[in-house]
């Protein structure tokens, strides 16, 4: 860690600043919009899903400009996004002006609650610059590391839940504000010196342009689809979580975000263990065990009869989701070229998001028309396909110490 470049501080730095605002937003938003603003569930729905819907289409964009131009140009953009949208949250209360807000803002993407995180359309081109400036050490470290100042991040960022709705929304816009100020200083690659090894293998052998962009296309279409699974799976459930334990346990916003807290706590702690778990299964299997004990505490949420039970069940979830997002994200970056990076991410959140969108959508009438566990229900079964689709679509590489990776 010492050794680390300057800018990957930096990078870390305005992650967390953001993950602060985006934990308070994450438990705050939908609560606001339901109790404060008296919009009906298919109207926190619909909000959400305009949300998740554009996500996936800037993800794309902003993706694929990352890897074609400036990449610090694009994740400046990007990061500004978010004090616009809680600008327009704090200045109005027009309905029309709150769906520019979910769209700016990406309100309602699948993860962005439970995954302790708040990267939203600047995390493709932020993971394609940290693997860019990570060349020959243990990414699954890098990221875990990253994830975990997230999740302590978001974690504290849930408890200005304890605030009045105002406050909470001024402490976010600012804090988000001076997330895009932090990154200024950073180093870019330009284009041409990306270019230069589009070509090359991850593991650094060299390779002929046609054979790389074809083996990075084969696996640019496998995590689009792992991904829109994915994204159903969370885009049912995520943005509602902090309204569905308010509703069946009625407890206070403050509870509801002191909840919210534990399991940012917990989640950021359990993302150290992705290195280790790296290592020990490899990059792949270190996704896919975690994501089958958090889709069986899934499952066990809606159907937990007190509310410690609830928070339990609850806090396995997220705890063992998170773990799995490093080695995810670690395996992306190791199985494309650098060319490709930015793009790979891209395509993997837009994949997730666009079906998250209409899960989110979709879920709103459901929680107002149906019982509670069906959006469980359906969640748990995507899951499941997620997991046997991970196993036959990657291989499984193992990092080991100093950056040298093995692929089975």
């Amino acid at each position: 860690m010492p050794g680390w470049d300057r800018d990957v501080w930096l990078l870390l730095a305005s992650r967390g600043l953001r993950s602060v605002a985006g934990g308070a937003l994450g438990v705050v938003t939908g609560l606001y919009l339901y109790y404060y603003l008296h919009l009906s569930l298919t109207e926190v729905g619909i909000f959400f899903g305009v949300g998740a819907f554009t996500a996936p289409f800037l993800s794309l964009l902003f993706g694929r400009l990352g890897d074609k131009y400036s990449r610090k140009a694009v994740l400046l953009l990007t990061l500004s996004f978010l004090p616009i949208a809680t600008t327009i949250l704090l200045v109005t209360r027009y309905y029309p002006l709150l769906l520019l807000a979910a769209a700016l803002g990406s309100f309602g993407t699948a993860g962005t609650l439970a995954s302790g995180s708040f990267g939203a359309v600047a995390a493709p081109v932020q993971t394609a610059i940290l693997a860019d400036k990570t060349e020959g050490m243990d990414r699954s470290m890098v990221y875990a590391l990253f994830n975990l100042m997230s999740g302590l991040a978001s974690a504290v960022g849930a408890l200005l839940a304890n605030l009045s709705y105002l406050e909470t929304f001024y402490i976010a816009l600012i804090l988000s504000a001076i997330s895009l100020f932090v990154v200024l200083p950073i180093r870019d690659y330009s284009s041409s010196r990306r270019g230069v090894r589009v070509g090359d293998d991850p593991n650094g052998n060299s390779r002929s342009l046609a054979q790389v962009v074809n083996r990075d296309l084969v696996f640019i279409r496998r995590f689009a689809i792992v991904g829109a699974l994915n994204g159903t799976a969370q885009g049912l459930i995520t943005p509602f979580l902090p309204i569905i334990f308010r509703m069946v346990f009625h407890i206070s916003n403050g509870v509801v975000g002191d909840i919210f807290f534990i399991g940012g706590i917990a989640a950021a702690l359990t993302s150290l263990t992705a290195p280790v778990f790296s290592r020990l299964f490899g990059l792949r299997d270190a996704v896919i065990i975690p994501r089958i004990i958090s889709t069986a505490a899934l499952i066990l949420i809606p159907f937990s009869t007190t509310l410690p039970i609830a928070v339990i069940t609850y806090v396995i979830y997220v705890m063992f989701r998170v773990s799995s997002l490093a080695p995810q994200q670690a395996l992306m970056m190791e199985l494309v070229g650098r060319g490709s990076r930015s793009t790979v991410s891209g395509v993997n959140q837009a994949a997730r998001l666009l079906p998250s969108a209409t899960a989110t959508t979709v879920a709103g009438p459901i929680l107002d028309y149906l019982p509670i566990p069906v959006p469980f229900i359906i969640a748990f079964i995507a899951n499941v396909i997620n997991i046997a689709l991970y196993r036959k679509f990657f291989p499984n590489p193992r990092p080991a110490r100093g950056g040298v990776t093995v692929i089975e």
